[in-house]
């Protein structure tokens, strides 16, 4: 198949109404594959040439089928082998399999078992969309001061406030952190902040392009988050030419940059654990070498490793 040839796809699973990592980021693929690679979208699978599925798919397979994973259930607290079963069957049925990271891989291989035909594709930015959003004007918060931030959904494992004492051990006196995201109560870091209030500011919840304009005018983004797979914002956070504190753990030091300060942690052996009881941090073990990190592609560059997959199983 060539491209000039139209590809079909049927997607299964996909919300292009949610703003979630997943959804969001598959949004923005099929826009690539629209536009730069001839492929069309439709509801019929019997029309298609592939199925698309995010993550799991209830219905028989009737198509060459392409999944893209998003991690899988290990934390000790929910049901995780339920969780897992109808992901573990997709998996299974899948004629081709992207994995975000390195780190996904090694976890859903060792739980699942090695897929003929998988991928690690790690995510990629819109560079030409995040250079042409214009930076948010941060002076009334800043004073011209430098400005650091984080954003998630946010969760236990997620870390908030490691994130805060990180910033509040090493950020300049004088610089301040603004946090995005929904989930956050503020009174459970209220001792963390006593005496910092003028330095930290709760933003809410930020659709993606000001999220993108605050991380164009911000000079750092912390993401302390336990296990995490391969999160968009720290792709666009990268992009926007933000530097990286993370954790060494999961998948996020694989895109954070060589330039990114790594807080090492003991490494996990994909047993079950109880994720939202995440260990403490030790900021004492820093590695500010980042052997781990890849180059990261253009979502342009990204979406042509997608389709190049996809027309082998076509």
């Amino acid at each position: 198949m060539t491209m000039e040839e139209v590809m079909i796809i049927v997607p299964h699973n996909f919300n292009p109404s949610s703003d979630s990592g997943p959804n969001s980021f598959t949004s923005r693929l099929f826009r690539v594959l629209s536009s730069e690679f001839n492929c069309e979208f439709t509801h019929l699978p019997e029309i298609a040439d592939i199925e698309f599925c995010l993550i799991q798919e209830a219905i028989v397979k009737s198509k060459p089928r392409i999944t893209r994973l998003d991690g899988i259930y290990f934390n000790t607290e929910q049901r995780y082998q339920d969780l897992n079963r109808l992901i573990k069957k997709t998996y299974d049925a899948s004629d081709a399999v992207i994995f975000q990271s390195s780190f996904n891989r090694k976890l859903i291989e060792k739980w699942f078992g090695r897929h003929k035909n998988g991928h690690v594709i790690h995510n990629g930015p819109s560079t030409r969309e995040i250079k042409l959003i214009p930076s948010l004007d941060l002076k009334s918060m800043t004073n011209g001061a430098d400005a650091w931030f984080c954003a998630s959904s946010w969760r236990p494992h997620k870390r908030l406030r490691e994130n805060i004492r990180y910033f509040l051990e090493f950020s300049p006196a004088d610089s301040i952190l603004i946090i995005a995201g929904k989930g956050i109560s503020k009174d459970e870091f209220s001792d963390l902040v006593k005496g910092n209030e003028s330095r930290i500011f709760y933003v809410g919840h930020l659709d993606r392009n000001m999220l993108i304009g605050l991380g164009n005018a911000c000079s750092t983004f912390i993401h302390l988050a336990y296990l995490d797979h391969c999160p968009n914002v720290v792709v666009d956070a990268r992009a926007s030419d933000c530097k990286i504190i993370c954790s060494s753990t999961g998948g996020t030091c694989e895109i954070a940059g060589r330039d990114a300060v790594v807080v090492e942690e003991d490494e996990w052996d994909f047993s079950p654990i109880d994720l939202y009881n995440p260990p403490p941090m030790n900021f004492s073990n820093i590695r500010v070498e980042n052997k781990d990190s890849i180059d990261i592609l253009s979502l342009r560059d990204v979406s042509e490793k997608y389709y190049r997959v996809m027309e082998k199983i076509k």
